[in-house]
């Protein structure tokens, strides 16, 4: 074992990282036939909404037709037991991973899935990303099952290898055939027009993020979810995304295209504080 490497918790054993292994006959490797979920913590080690989240890995692992044999308080004890193991005064990012298991022909579910949760020390944006808003592109795109956070990401990939080549944090799903636009790779897209924000509805993934983004803009602003058209993108007055590792995220800049007067506009800034105000009352 490696000096301060991660322990991992994998089909009922906690490891450390270097040695932890999954059969080649996983479904998750072989047929990418899993779900997951992706949480944050602050306030040293705890794990950010983590019954939503955990909610929302039951939500997708029914709808690909995965049964989890674990109940959600004994999937939070488990987040909670690997985390302990991974004090070190940082702050972490966790993933659940569920997959349909160890299959006998490399289709059929396996007698039992498999588990695995990583617990890493979290990375942060540079203050620069916040404070002078960041880059994005688009890809065209319709998502199967949205609404499922499934390991399926050839296209979230792909669109990530466009971001990066373009100088873009993030990639922004679109339809050009539906004229639609729907949400980032990894994260969940708001638009500012005039006095009222808007996120787009239908065909995205239930954001845990989003849904406390849209709690506070309710608060504050008239607040819609409904379908939004391709130019509304470039003719928003202000974008931001909303993440679990990008909290609320000003996007000044889609397909070069500068977006508003391209910095982070009034109202995104007041959302990030909001956020921040939520975050720091520990009451979550």
């Amino acid at each position: 074992m490696k000096l301060n490497e991660p322990i991992y918790y994998l089909n009922g054993k906690f490891i450390a990282k270097s040695r932890t292994k999954i059969s080649v006959g996983d479904l998750g490797f072989v047929r990418g036939y899993g779900v997951f979920d992706y949480i944050v913590t602050y306030k040293d080690g705890l794990p950010f909404l983590i019954k939503k989240h955990l909610q929302r890995l039951f939500t997708s692992a029914k709808l690909i037709g995965l049964k989890i044999p674990w109940t959600l308080p004994e999937l939070e004890k488990l987040i909670n037991k690997t985390i302990a193991k991974n004090k070190n005064g940082k702050e972490k990012v966790i993933r659940i991973i569920i997959t349909g298991g160890e299959s006998e022909n490399t289709i059929r579910l396996g007698r039992k899935p498999t588990i695995v949760i990583t617990v890493n020390d979290r990375k942060t944006f540079p203050t620069s990303f916040y404070e002078n808003g960041v880059k994005a592109v688009t890809y065209d795109y319709n998502r199967e099952s949205p609404q499922a956070k499934s390991l399926n990401y050839i296209h979230a990939v792909k669109a990530m290898d466009l971001a990066r080549k373009k100088g873009a944090l993030e990639s922004i799903y679109i339809h050009k055939a539906l004229n639609k636009v729907y949400e980032g790779t990894q994260s969940n897209l708001f638009l500012i027009k005039g006095n009222e924000i808007i996120t787009p509805d239908g065909d995205t993934l239930p954001g845990i993020t989003r849904e406390l983004s849209l709690n506070i803009c309710k608060k504050l602003y008239s607040t819609k979810m409904r379908e939004v058209k391709i130019r509304e993108l470039y003719e928003a007055d202000e974008l931001f995304l909303s993440a679990s590792n990008k909290e609320i995220m000003p996007v000044v800049n889609v397909d070069n295209k500068i977006i508003g007067n391209g910095k982070p506009g009034a109202v995104t800034k007041i959302i990030m504080s909001e956020f921040r105000k939520f975050i720091e009352k520990g009451r979550w």
